[in-house]
């Protein structure tokens, strides 16, 4: 037995010695590094990913909107409840009067012409006193009983509402911007944007004026300057040539305007580049204080 054990534990001796066990031991140490950097890494990314923490936002937002709704209901709840059992304090007989159900009688049975009665009805002696006694009379029913009912008819509406806000969370669900109740859908169409109409109080889809919308002014202070996705109105202010290079496309109708500032555009000239009118050596404004507008479709366009 003991050279048994001998020879195991030579043979455990002898693999750990292995090049290739001790090389397949450093290679899962090397993964397991590599995995451990590589999920800090990504912990790392998706803390800063604005997605994510606009999402995290959002979550927490809605959270305490919830919170909110349900704490205004439960206190609801509970002030009803409160009223509910002062009720029944003032009124120790009104649950049992609640719980009894009455049929209407238009015509009660003494009134009933004895000759129209069941004839062994009309065979008993005194049945007048009897069907006339208070115990065949309709109970009257109080203001206090009658608030009753309302309060448990109202806890019961609450218990539902808060079941249907626990399920489906305090708004409708609904997540289409054209099916909210204040747009106006009959105004949606390609190409307009979405502003608000106070006289209609709704948000309206339209076609924006120029007007409309705040623009954008640049100083261009240097010899040479592209035009920016932003730019509206240029200006030129460089005592010296200067070079402006125009974006080879941009949306249809986007407006640009070029003006000499500095007032030397006769000694300093203003050259343009781009396809304008369909030249493709662009323009220059040499006359003081010049300036040209244009506008974008299909190509630049001198207006």
């Amino acid at each position: 037995m003991s050279e048994l054990n001998d020879f195991l534990k030579l043979m455990a001796e002898g693999k750990q010695k292995d090049p290739v066990a001790v090389k397949n031991r450093e290679i899962k140490e090397n993964i397991k590094e590599d995995l451990g950097d590589l999920f800090s890494q990504l912990s790392h990314l998706k803390a800063a990913d604005p997605v994510a923490q606009k999402n995290k936002k959002l979550e927490t937002t809605i959270k305490e909107n919830v919170k909110e709704d349900f704490s205004s209901l439960f206190a609801e709840l509970a002030s009803l409840k409160n009223r509910k059992e002062e009720i029944i304090q003032e009124n120790p007989q009104l649950v049992e009067e609640v719980l009894i159900e009455t049929t209407p009688i238009s015509t009660p049975i003494g009134e009933i012409p004895v000759s129209q009665q069941n004839p062994a009805i009309a065979d008993l002696p005194n049945i007048d006193k009897y069907l006339k006694s208070p115990q065949f009379e309709l109970p009257e029913v109080d203001e206090s009983q009658r608030e009753f009912q309302l309060i448990n008819n109202k806890i019961k509406f609450l218990e539902q509402w808060i079941g249907k806000i626990n399920n489906a969370g305090p708004g409708g669900g609904e997540v289409n911007l054209r099916y909210l109740d204040d747009v106006a859908r009959e105004t949606i169409a390609d190409g307009r944007w979405l502003k608000y109409d106070a006289a209609s109080k709704k948000f309206v889809f339209d076609e924006i004026n120029p007007f409309e919308v705040v623009e954008n002014t640049t100083e261009v202070t240097t010899s040479t300057y592209t035009v920016t996705p932003t730019d509206f109105y240029i200006g030129v202010n460089y005592a010296g040539p200067v070079t402006i290079t125009l974006p080879s496309s941009a949306n249809s109708g986007r407006m640009l305007i070029i003006k000499d500032e500095d007032g030397d555009a006769e000694t300093n000239p203003i050259t343009v580049l781009g396809t304008v009118d369909n030249d493709a050596g662009g323009f220059i404004i040499q006359i003081n204080n010049g300036a040209i507008q244009l506008l974008y479709r299909n190509g630049w366009r001198i207006v």
